[in-house]
């Protein structure tokens, strides 16, 4: 932190807590140029930690010896001259007595409480005097504290006393409202301003003061977007969020003291300014331009001012708004129907025509005293236009709006439920289920009917019980009307997700019969879509996979031809289906692409999935980390707690096929409760091949053949999907446990789906496990030698190097090492390549037999350049201090993984610090 006379500094971002309190002591033992004391004024807004950062910096400098002085401001004696100043004097009254000449004397009057004689002069050098003897026999610490509240006499003083520290042992904090008129008094001083906390220092706080509330889960992830970085709000929602009582809608708990401070501001506004607080509260985001024309419609100019140097008003790239969604939900409650009304007329007539038409209508149904069917109409055109102008998040705020305003409890439940649908669609799910909630106090057993029941179902598919949502989603198929033909294949698609999900395939073929008994020869392209994805997956989960293929087929051929992210995801997991992983990838991708663009935030997360296990698929070991890692925050950050889970599993599975079991356990074991206490079929079974998978690469066949025997779904059926999937490694622990008519069983099915596909990378490991179950040397040989062919086609580098693996040690069994070592030679340096430290020790350990010679499997020269992505991430946060626990913590890795990391990093770089590590990436 940097304090300088006219350039005002912030808190850098790395300091919080007690870090915040040591630097400001630090600031204030420094001495002024000219020798001396030190003065600041400390500025931030309501929440950000003034009042706890100068207790926390009196108590410490209590305990050093230093002599320590309050001032605190009192609202209530604002106006009274001198108030401040005679409750200040109070406390060293004795002190004050025994000051010599006029200095005691003048001071001596304000304790009798009059004013003394000689004016500000003669009572700012008193105070001088006071300072002097009080910092005497120790140093002094004086804190100022709410000094926007001071009488304007007590701040002066206070002032020219701050202003003449020079050669005292003495330093004077005052802490103000950011804002608020104290500036002038108190001109000179150095200031510091406090701004919101970092994100990593919010995270630190939170898991500090609240141990209980889980770092990932929903409630840590809406407490830390809900405070944006204010201590005050992270504390208050933090304790809420424990005790079971934070708000729905999003909004400060009952009894903030937060939520009074940001409404003792807006009381504090002319009518003016509280007019434009008012149309932002009720208009969103507005142009300066057209904000200040609607303000001067309802009152004299100033108040766009006034409302932004008191903080109510933020202006960014030439628009105005209420900074926060506390802000806006501790003011908007203070908005009466008339000011609403006021409001809506106003912005009806100053917005060009597209605008108005939302406006108009909030007004008009406002004004009307029963049904008012053109109003309505207006305005369900308008939220149309809203979303597809600006996304779900403005459709969604359209319908609440409406919503309030509608006299008909029917058309308040149907757009309640529309803005529940437009706002889960955006990404915040905890919202769009207290909008469901509201639409459920309006009356009525099953609010909002078949609508209701989708989103309903679509929630709990996101962040529920699957199985209770496959039900409620089946449900609403048959309750939509002709003309919503759309939302009931909508439901059924999602109905079927959801099945899959739970790992129930019974429910799943039963919907994929409805599909086909619905099907039409009129369907638009999208429901098409629908029903082939349907039919393509039944047959493939049946083993029918000649059949498979072309409804797969067809839906890659039809989402390219739709422009909705949906159809683009569900394409991606037909071609993943189909093993063309490029395509699916690039499809993922794209869906990923046009849901942000779209304003889709709900989708983003579940297309992540799809691009983090193709690019897996595709070798791509950096770039399915970084997906799944964003994946897996978007999830957290949108209250899509299923798909988090599913980010988790990928990302075990990444470190799995790395052998790297520790972080594969500790990323499947923050997957685990969700897995079991939701049913979550799939993704419990996923994490049985996860588990295999590292068995195998540790060497553990046996106890990766035990993990497939209990690869079953939450429904208590074997997973097709992931069985599919994962035959490789069933076939490779078989044969090496010598369970080969198993392994030749699994084979069987599986070559029958690659030879279908005709996907290179399936053929390529059909033969590496034929060649692993052949029992003639000769067939084993022309297996493994095809498999090779198809590997080099397909770029699956790491598999290529298994593969290589696999066949040199037939080789060398077969007494034929000079053919081995150079296989195993690539196999060596692609594990190492890919950080594959237990599959490099295994090709290492074969290569030597060989009677090759090969270093220890850490030991690699080279450089920065040389390092994974994943390493790289590592070194940056060893920069910016990070522990080995906060950088497991950060990036889902045991602390043994980043100690063997940071190893690995050392001997590759050079280098034999911390520091210098940290030198090298700042």
């Amino acid at each position: 932190m940097e304090a300088g006379r006219s350039q005002p500094a912030a808190w850098p971002p790395a300091l919080y807590g007690r870090d915040r309190e040591r630097t400001l002591l630090d600031a204030l033992s420094g001495r002024a140029p000219q020798g001396g004391g030190r003065a600041l004024l400390l500025l931030g807004g309501p929440g950000t930690g003034r009042t706890s950062l100068l207790g926390a910096a009196a108590r410490t400098a209590a305990a050093a010896g230093a002599t320590v002085l309050r001032t605190d401001g009192a609202r209530a004696e604002a106006r009274v001259p001198l108030a401040g100043l005679h409750r200040t004097l109070l406390q060293v009254a004795p002190r004050v007595r025994a000051l010599p000449g006029p200095y005691g004397s003048a001071l001596a009057e304000v304790l009798a409480g009059r004013e003394p004689a000689g004016g500000e002069l003669a009572l700012g050098a008193a105070l001088s005097g006071l300072v002097a003897e009080l910092a005497r026999p120790a140093p002094l610490l004086w804190c100022v504290d709410d000094a926007q509240w001071l009488d304007p006499a007590t701040l002066r003083a206070l002032g020219m006393a701050a202003r003449r520290l020079t050669g005292l042992d003495a330093a004077v904090v005052f802490a103000a409202d950011e804002g608020c008129p104290v500036s002038a008094a108190l001109e000179g001083l150095d200031v510091l301003r406090l701004g919101p906390l970092p994100p990593d220092a919010a995270r630190r706080t939170l898991a500090d003061r609240f141990p209980g509330l889980p770092p990932h889960g929903s409630d840590a992830v809406t407490v830390l977007g809900l405070a944006a970085g204010n201590p005050l709000a992270l504390v208050e929602l933090a304790e809420a969020a424990v005790d079971g009582r934070l708000p729905e809608p999003p909004a400060l708990p009952e009894g903030s003291r937060l939520r009074e401070r940001h409404r003792e501001r807006f009381r504090a506004l002319t009518p003016g300014a509280r007019a434009v607080v008012a149309l932002l509260l009720c208009g969103g985001p507005l142009a300066v331009a057209v904000l200040e024309s609607a303000a001067r419609r309802r009152g004299p100019g100033g108040g766009v001012e006034e409302a932004r140097a008191r903080g109510l008003v933020e202006v960014r790239d030439g628009t105005a708004t209420v900074p926060g969604r506390l802000l806006r939900a501790s003011l908007t409650g203070l908005l009466s129907p008339v000011d609403r009304l006021a409001a809506y007329g106003t912005l009806a007539s100053v917005l060009d025509t597209p605008a108005a038409g939302l406006f108009r209508a909030l007004h008009r149904l406002g004004r009307s005293a029963g049904p008012s069917p053109g109003p309505e109409r207006e305005l369900e055109a308008a939220a149309g236009s809203a979303r597809r102008s600006a996304g779900h998040a403005a459709a969604a705020a359209a319908w609440e709006r409406g919503a309030e305003a509608a006299a008909r409890p029917h058309t308040r439940v149907r757009w309640l439920v529309a803005a529940a649908a437009d706002t889960q669609a955006a990404g915040d799910t905890r919202r769009a289920r207290g909008l469901l909630r509201r639409a459920g106090a309006q009356g009525g057993p099953v609010p909002g009917g078949a609508p209701g029941a989708l989103v309903r179902g679509e929630i709990e598919l996101r962040d529920g019980v699957p199985a209770v949502a496959c039900r409620d989603l089946t449900a609403a198929v048959g309750g939509f009307p002709a003309d919503r033909r759309g939302s009931a294949v909508r439901a059924l698609m999602l109905a079927g997700e959801a099945g899959c999900l739970a790992g129930d395939f019974a429910a799943f073929f039963a919907l994929a019969d409805r599909a086909d008994a619905l099907r039409r020869s009129d369907d638009p392209p999208e429901q098409r879509l629908v029903f082939d994805h349907f039919a393509g997956l039944a047959a493939t989960f049946r083993g029918r996979h000649d059949r498979a293929q072309w409804a797969l087929r067809r839906v890659v051929r039809l989402a390219e031809t739709l422009a909705d992210p949906e159809s683009a995801i569900w394409a991606a997991q037909a071609a993943y289906t189909l093993g063309d992983a490029p395509r699916a990838h690039a499809l993922a991708t794209s869906a990923v692409h046009r849901a942000r663009r779209q304003g889709a935030g709900a989708l983003v997360p579940a297309a992540l999935v799809y691009e983090a296990l193709c690019a897996l698929a595709l070798d791509r070991y950096a770039a399915a980390g970084a997906a799944a890692e964003e994946g897996l925050r978007l999830s957290e950050a949108t209250g899509q707690r299923n798909l988090a889970v599913d980010h988790l599993s990928v990302l075990a599975l990444l470190a799995a096929l790395q052998g790297d079991s520790a972080t594969a356990d500790l990323r499947m074991a923050a997957a685990e409760r969700a897995v079991a206490v939701r049913g979550l079929g799939r993704p419990g079974a996923f994490n049985c091949w996860v588990s295999a998978c590292a068995d195998l690469a540790a060497d553990r066949p046996a106890d990766a053949l035990s993990r497939f025997a209990r690869m079953r779904g939450g429904a208590g059926q074997v997973n097709l999907a992931v069985r599919g999937m994962a035959a490789p490694h069933f076939v490779e622990a078989a044969v090496r446990c010598g369970q080969r008519a198993k392994a030749a069983g699994a084979l069987r099915a599986y070559e029958h789906w690659a030879a279908a596909s005709r996907s290179s990378v399936r053929l390529a490991l059909a033969h590496r496990c034929h060649g692993l179950l052949a029992e003639d040397d000769a067939s084993a040989v022309d297996h493994f030698r095809e498999a090779l062919r198809l590997h080099q086609g397909d770029d699956t580098v790491l598999e290529l190097a298994k593969t290589e693996l696999f066949y040199a040690s037939r080789l060398r069994r077969t007494r034929r090492p000079g053919e081995a070592r150079g296989l195993l030679r690539d196999a060596v340096s692609v594990f190492r390549q890919f950080d594959a430290r237990p599959w490099a020790e295994r090709a290492a350990a074969e290569l030597r037999a060989a009677g090759d010679r090969v270093g220890p499997v850490d030991r690699q020269p080279g450089g920065r350049r040389e390092l994974t992505a994943q390493q790289t991430r590592i070194c940056e946060l060893v920069a910016r201090g990070a522990t080995n626990r906060e950088i497991a913590d950060q990036l889902l890795l045991s602390t043994r993984t980043v100690e063997y990391h940071l190893r690995n990093i050392f001997s590759r770089l050079g280098v034999r610090s911390r520091v210098e590590l940290a030198s090298l990436f700042r």
